[in-house]
């Protein structure tokens, strides 16, 4: 048997009995790349063409196997044969349905389709003349036409306000073959509606090299323009808050000494009635404005809280006379609270204030009546949602059918003083208060609310572990002394009218102007039981000067024996506790802070307790 040489997409190969290679033609060798005759021939087929398949059974059927050769597809099929010496025959073909380069073109085809498909941004293409050819799905996300309606269509979507920087671009890309990226421009939606979008774009060309359209890729800036109002409202709250701190030192400064002096006038036994009257005014009023600047305090989150664990539903519960005198005969109180504890943390009086707020801002918006209602939830969230931390919350929702909040207005409603309500009728600090009690105790206040339609604030606050049961001690009256004071106050009337209040609690005082001068009071032989220091002051503030003082009082009374005293007692006290580690310690309970203006009897208390060593603080504000 003679194999033919010319050559063809099918070869033939002859196998002996052990599938020796007896002969086989040109083809054969070119399609299965075999060695040349002289070194082939004799060795078995399966050592020559490693993918070849068995051999057949002697009356079997026959076996075949395909494999990818280059850039074709080959398949080897082996037969039983009976002539002479020739057990098998071999063909080897060669296929042309899909050669291994289209193969390869395909797949990455179908993994680009893939990519364009799964990808969040709008991805599309036109021709030359402004036709669209390709549209992914997030193209029909975002500007609602489907596929079949605007695959060959005009490009639909630019504004004609638009068209000339449109067009200028367009050809950019078409003409001159040059894409852009990062352009920001607005964009229409079938229904009508604009939706900014970023850019990016390239020109599309054939395989000579030349521009036959353009494709785009447009990102959506909604949810990026919503981030970015929220940053910027969070950054001019957190600056107002900043502001208002600052005020509120300076005020807590001054009705210092409005309470100092008036408290000195009412322990005059001489005042006539009439006099004391007015004195009892005066304090009045000073109370007024003291509430008024604990609420700008709470917003700028730099009020001195006593954070206590509390049971939200309880406290609601009890809360119900209170609300209802605040809203009036004609609004409609409601209350719908689980019977199951639901713990919070945080200062009682500042969760009053904010029961107090809503309902107030609630009853404002309901001058004609309506209905009012409290209700709690637990609401558990498995991944943060900013600011909120991932966890469980116990949400306060406060719902009224009042007039509503007009959508133009609704971000600035948290701001301090701003209000709606005419001149004299409100301080514009109620919501401001509650949204900083919110944020202050970890949690965060959410508003739903449509002009006509009511309000529903939620506030959201990280619930906790049951509290341990404890004792709390009676109000005490104003108790006295005769020990020795160091007052170290930088402001000249606090100074003045703190040392007159003290020396009328029958303590012996000596005064510094700030850290520096207490410390050389000290260095020249000063004793005393106890120093009452300011925070913020000139050359040296109370926290560092707490810290020298501790230091000098080791190294002057250490004994031999290595032993180290007891540090002097030092209580803090400030409008505005702006040092984070003492911060801490004092909302822990291990420091001693009286928050500016101080009364008379919370001066009195505080004083007794440290030196009675109820609330022994050392010279440290370290740990």
């Amino acid at each position: 048997m003679r194999v033919g040489s010319t050559q063809h997409d099918v070869g033939i190969c002859l196998l002996d009995a052990d599938g020796a290679v007896l002969e086989f033609d040109a083809d054969f060798a070119r399609i299965v790349e075999l060695p040349w005759a002289s070194v082939s021939v004799g060795r078995v087929l399966s050592e020559l063409v490693r993918w070849a398949p068995p051999l057949p059974l002697p009356s079997g059927a026959a076996t075949s196997v395909q494999q990818d050769l280059g850039d074709a597809r080959v398949e080897l099929v082996i037969r039983t044969a009976t002539t002479g010496p020739v057990a098998y025959c071999v063909s080897a073909e060669r296929k042309h349905t899909e050669t291994v380069l289209a193969r390869q073109l395909r797949v990455a085809r179908q993994t680009l389709d893939s990519v364009i498909e799964a990808s969040p941004l709008a991805i599309l293409t036109v021709d030359e003349r402004q036709r669209v050819v390709m549209w992914n799905r997030a193209a029909e996300r975002t500007f609602g036409w489907t596929r079949e309606e605007i695959l060959g269509r005009p490009y639909p979507l630019v504004p004609e306000d638009e068209r000339p920087e449109f067009e200028e671009l367009f050809d950019k890309v078409v003409l001159r073959g040059s894409g852009f990226t990062g352009v920001e421009s607005t964009r229409l939606r079938k229904d009508g509606s604009r939706v900014e979008t970023r850019m990016h774009t390239a020109p599309l060309r054939d395989a000579e090299e030349r521009v036959t359209g353009a494709m785009a890729m447009l990102e959506d800036l909604t949810k990026t323009r919503l981030l970015e109002e929220k940053v910027r409202h969070s950054q001019k709250m957190e600056a107002v808050g900043r502001l208002a701190g600052g005020i509120a030192h300076d005020f807590n400064n001054l009705l210092t000494v409005v309470f100092g002096a008036g408290e000195l006038l009412s322990l005059d036994r001489t005042l006539s009635p009439s006099s004391r009257e007015r004195v009892s005014e005066i304090l009045g009023v000073a109370q007024s404005a003291r509430e008024l600047v604990a609420q700008l305090m709470t917003f700028s989150r730099r009020q001195v809280v006593r954070p206590q664990v509390i049971d939200l539903n309880e406290r609601l519960r009890e809360s119900g006379k209170l609300l209802r005198r605040l809203i009036g005969h004609d609004i409609t109180l409601e209350f719908d609270v689980p019977d199951i504890p639901a713990w919070v943390r945080l200062d009682p009086s500042q969760l009053d204030q904010v029961l107090v707020n809503l309902a107030v801002n609630a009853a404002d918006a309901m001058p004609q009546g309506g209905f009012l209602r409290y209700s709690s939830s637990v609401r558990e969230l498995s991944v943060a949602a900013e600011p909120l931390a991932a966890g469980r919350y116990a949400c306060l929702e406060v719902r009224d059918s009042g007039t509503g909040i007009a959508a133009d207005i609704l971000p600035q409603i948290f701001e301090p003083f701003f209000t709606t309500k005419g001149a004299g009728s409100g301080t514009g600090l109620g919501l401001a208060n509650v949204y900083g009690v919110a944020r202050q105790s970890g949690g965060n206040v959410e508003v739903e609310s449509e002009a006509g339609r009511g309000a529903c604030f939620r506030v959201h606050l990280p619930l906790v572990r049951r509290p341990l049961t404890r004792t709390h001690s009676g109000p005490h009256a104003v108790p006295r002394g005769s020990e020795n004071i160091l007052l170290v106050e930088d402001n000249a009337g606090v100074r003045v009218t703190m040392t007159k209040t003290l020396q009328a609690l029958g303590y012996t005082v000596t005064a510094a102007c700030d850290g520096v001068e207490a410390l050389e009071l000290f260095d020249a032989g000063l004793a005393v039981d106890l120093v009452l220091t300011d925070l913020s002051m000139p050359r040296m503030g109370g926290a560092e000067m707490a810290k020298r003082l501790a230091a000098q009082l080791a190294e002057r009374l250490a004994e031999p024996s290595g032993a180290q005293p007891k540090g002097l007692p030092v209580m803090f006290m400030s409008g505005n506790l702006d040092v984070e580690d003492l911060r801490a310690q004092v909302e822990q309970g291990r420091a001693k802070f009286l928050q500016k203006p101080v009364s008379l009897r919370d001066l009195s208390q505080a004083v007794r307790e440290v030196l009675d060593g109820l609330q022994l603080v050392h010279a440290s504000v370290g740990p």
